[in-house]
């Protein structure tokens, strides 16, 4: 299936969707790919880009009014945390010592999805709580068993992206529901989630893991470059 409809970066000239990899030379081969993909929509375009390996992560910021904003800082090894900054800048407090992920509000109160700066096997979930307009409460809510490597809020929803699947959380409730999953995609050092006209898509090696929901869950296929459909020899791509 060539001739996607969808905005990709000129290092690959079409895209193929193929079936997730099933033997032990497919996945050995996936976890050697040198390139990494990064999935985003802008506006109604999906868009696919390569994601520099060693690209630093950015800021994260979420803008509360004109009182200031909380800055998400994710230094990998190095360790991260969440500030608080307001009155331009001249005033800051760190809150959490986490290497975050994502952002997400619900009634109010900010979510912080994050990385323990310690093991970085497992996550967490801190609610932030303004306090008089001058300061924030924060309490964990949740404790991810799971390192968590991406978030994308919708509605009163958060989904977060792990080594292992996609799980959808309820900011009302807590609740936390698995919505895929596959215990290999540690191989494939997932990094990006996003939604689009009804289908989830994560960046990823090799190319971007498409979830279609189906009677039974969600159907995984694989979008990769069409001159790479397969691997033969010592993991060399062949189409």
């Amino acid at each position: 299936m060539t001739g996607i409809a969808l905005v990709a970066a000129a290092a690959a000239s079409s895209w193929t969707v193929v079936a997730p990899a099933r033997t032990e030379l497919d996945w050995h081969c996936t976890s050697m790919a040198q390139q990494e993909w990064g999935a985003r929509v802008a506006g109604d375009k999906l868009m696919f880009a390569p994601r520099a390996q060693d690209a630093k992560n950015g800021d994260l910021v979420w803008s509360v009014g004109k009182r200031g904003r909380l800055v998400g800082r994710n230094q990998g090894m190095l360790g991260g945390s969440v500030e608080w900054v307001s009155d331009g800048g001249r005033q800051r407090r760190t809150l959490l010592d986490v290497n975050p992920i994502g952002f997400a509000q619900h009634r109010g109160d900010v979510y912080v999805v994050g990385l323990s700066n310690r093991t970085f096997r497992d996550g967490s979930i801190h609610r932030l709580r303004s306090v008089d307009g001058k300061g924030w409460q924060v309490e964990q809510v949740l404790r991810l068993e799971e390192p968590p490597l991406a978030a994308y809020a919708r509605g009163g929803s958060w989904y977060l992206l792990t080594v292992v699947g996609v799980t959808r959380l309820d900011l009302q409730t807590m609740q936390a529901t698995r919505l895929h999953n596959n215990m290999q995609w540690w191989r494939v050092n997932p990094s990006s989630i996003v939604e689009h006209r009804g289908r989830w898509y994560i960046g990823a090696r090799r190319g971007v893991i498409r979830l279609t929901r189906d009677s039974e869950g969600y159907r995984e296929q694989w979008m990769v470059p069409s001159d790479c459909k397969t691997y033969a020899g010592d993991c060399q791509c062949s189409s």
